[in-house]
């Protein structure tokens, strides 16, 4: 069995660097595929869904609209739509906007409000000056004690700083909790954005927050409603790819590319709230030739552990935001309206989805959307387009063995170091009848959505299932006492419905943690689920 050596978050950087020129390396001795390399899936995407808000003149919402007050353009061509749900649809369940009720207190309770939208509130420490973000967390505040006691929509609270990206709080619709949550938290001085807006830490962090959307997105997989994401602080340092060389161009239009990707696969709607009273400035990135420490090669597993979305020219933070269906606030001072405006279209939205009329898959091609209201006078906003081809590929799918094995590394890394439930695969678990060391976890086969994936055995007689089975524990104040980790096989006979069952021998030496972590990778899509025992 094989085992892994977990990092911390702080040498995110230098393993992402590490892991590119390992595939870079690996790519450019062998012109052909080694018997190690992993097979490219492709698949074919015939179904595009849209979450789409609609207001009027005055900004002010619209949520009594039918299918047929809609027009779906892809590259200005008409799409039939193929299924249409009005706002209505995604409400909380049994909730009133006088008496929302109160359903959701972590991120385990999610499922009882089926498709209903979720917010993710993020305090931007890693990029942001001391004085903005001291400004945008007062006005946080101030929206959160508008509202009252019990938050219309489960909400999480977490902060991005200099070496690691932290949940505060779990999903809750506890508006007190998340007020005191914000109150404790003593702020980090953001060290590297005060040292500069140039060079290799430049670079770092715009690494560090492409991994921290791509954790996101890997978290919330398995929640099948809208993800609101109000990202409060000014984003990474835009950069000009304009006349830089070819290969360091395509590498960060592909660390953007491919972390929109991941934003749009987990239904995530980025709201960008910049708190200063400028823009961001133009970065300028170092090339491959410029090596001291980071370079832009840092983004090609920095996206290995987010996602991307290419664009030309400046590349810039605001852009996740239209690219996703959201909208970036950029030079205003009334924050907390901005924060409430972001909520509020997050939980008014229509949901479209239409099969393109071009079934053209030309690698790379960008498919432009936009939807044209029968009404003139209303205005819809959705995500501007998608790139045709082939689904987003896993982490690991294609990569040769040693960058496949540092991007398992890093997927598993995140996940240790954090505290957000992972949900992409619905796991179970418990000890084993007679080992008291030894773990049962089970990935339930029951929904689709969040069911591991299976293939047919070499034997031709059963199917199984990979993934990397890990367990972690903690002591006091979250801190990390031990891991361990290994490549496990799940067997079932061919056309079985079993679930995929995985033991994993749990070291603890005589440790008594406060927390146990239990964590399934799928080999096959990169899907992750994570269950946490206290006391275990």
């Amino acid at each position: 069995m094989n085992r892994f050596t977990l990092t911390s978050r702080m040498t995110l950087p230098v393993l992402a660097l590490m892991a590119t020129m390992a595939g870079l390396d690996a790519r450019a001795q062998s012109g052909t595929p080694s018997a190690d390399a992993v097979t490219t899936l492709k698949v074919k995407a015939r179904i595009v869904v849209l979450d789409v808000t609609v207001t009027d003149k005055a900004g002010k919402l619209i949520d009594n609209l039918s299918q047929k007050d809609f027009t779906v353009l892809e590259d200005r061509v008409p799409q039939p739509i193929r299924s249409f749900e009005p706002p209505s649809a995604h409400t909380m369940p049994g909730s009133t906007s006088e008496k929302p009720v109160d359903l959701v207190h972590s991120a385990a309770d999610l499922p009882k409000i089926g498709r209903a939208p979720v917010t993710i509130l993020v305090l931007d420490e890693l990029n942001t000056r001391f004085e903005d973000m001291s400004y945008g967390r007062n006005q946080l505040v101030k929206y959160l004690q508008t509202q009252g006691p019990v938050l219309a929509q489960p909400t999480a609270l977490l902060y991005a700083g200099n070496t690691r990206f932290v949940e505060l709080h779990d999903y809750t619709q506890n508006r007190d909790a998340l007020l005191n949550e914000i109150k404790r938290h003593l702020p980090e001085y953001p060290s590297k954005a005060m040292r500069g807006k140039q060079g290799p830490v430049a670079v770092e962090r715009m690494a560090q927050t492409l991994a921290s959307l791509e954790q996101l997105a890997q978290a919330s997989a398995g929640t099948p409603g809208r993800k609101n994401l109000i990202w409060v602080g000014v984003g990474f340092p835009s950069s000009d790819i304009v006349g830089l060389d070819p290969k360091t161009a395509e590498t960060i239009e592909a660390a953007m590319r491919r972390c929109t990707d991941m934003l749009l696969a987990a239904r995530i709607t980025m709201y960008s709230i910049d708190p200063t009273a400028n823009t961001t400035t133009t970065l300028a990135v170092a090339t491959p030739d410029d090596l001291e420490a980071a370079t832009p090669a840092d983004l090609d597993t920095a996206s290995t552990e987010n996602g991307s979305s290419a664009s030309a020219g400046l590349v810039q933070f605001s852009n996740f935001a239209p690219a996703t269906g959201g909208r970036a606030f950029l030079s205003r001072n009334d924050i907390h309206n901005e924060i409430g405006e972001g909520i509020a279209s997050g939980a008014t939205y229509y949901t479209l989805s239409y099969a393109p009329t071009n079934e053209s898959d030309e690698a790379g091609q960008f498919r432009n959307i936009r939807i044209v209201m029968k009404d003139p006078n209303l205005h819809a906003t959705t995500r501007n387009g998608y790139f045709a081809a082939e689904a987003l590929p896993t982490p690991t799918t294609g990569e040769p063995p040693k960058q496949a094995r540092a991007q398992i590394q890093l997927d598993l890394s995140n996940a240790v170091n954090s505290t957000m439930s992972y949900n992409a695969l619905k796991l179970s678990a418990g000890k084993r009848a007679g080992k008291a060391e030894t773990y049962t976890i089970t990935v339930s086969g029951a929904d689709r959505a969040t069911a591991i994936a299976w293939r047919l055995a070499p034997d031709g007689r059963s199917e199984q299932a990979e993934a990397t089975v890990l367990a972690a524990w903690y002591g006091a104040q979250n801190k990390l006492l031990g891991h361990v980790a290994q490549e496990l096989i799940a067997t079932r006979p061919n056309g079985s419905r079993a679930e995929a069952v995985f033991d994993l021998t749990v070291p603890l030496g005589g440790a008594k943690p406060e927390r146990l972590r239990l964590l399934v990778r799928d080999a096959v899509s990169g899907h992750m689920g994570t269950i946490d025992i206290a006391k275990p």
